[in-house]
């Protein structure tokens, strides 16, 4: 089953409302490698707006570690470059 056109121009603007975990772009069915890496990147720029509010004292609404997160989004856009989509990570697997 493929990512509907609907979930992939939700994930485009919010990734976290479509998958869990920057990972599982990457192994989100029917995505090409541009889409995937076009979700990771909004996933990127989104956690780094929330680092920046957290650091002006404002903190996250749930309890994920932006800094955690943002550094399994840059894993997870690491294997997507070097094409290794699909194999966990030690931190994040």
């Amino acid at each position: 089953m493929t990512l509907a056109t609907k979930d992939l121009d939700k994930a485009k603007l919010d990734p976290q409302s479509v998958f869990q975990a920057p990972k599982d772009v990457l192994g989100a069915p029917g995505l090409s490698a541009d889409e995937k890496k076009s979700i990771l990147v909004r996933w990127e720029a989104d956690v780094e707006a929330l680092l920046r509010a957290t650091e002006e004292g404002m903190p996250p609404s749930d309890n994920r570690s932006p800094a955690e997160l943002l550094r399994a989004v840059h894993e997870a856009m690491q294997s997507l470059e070097r094409g290794s989509v699909g194999v966990p990570h030690r931190c994040c697997g």
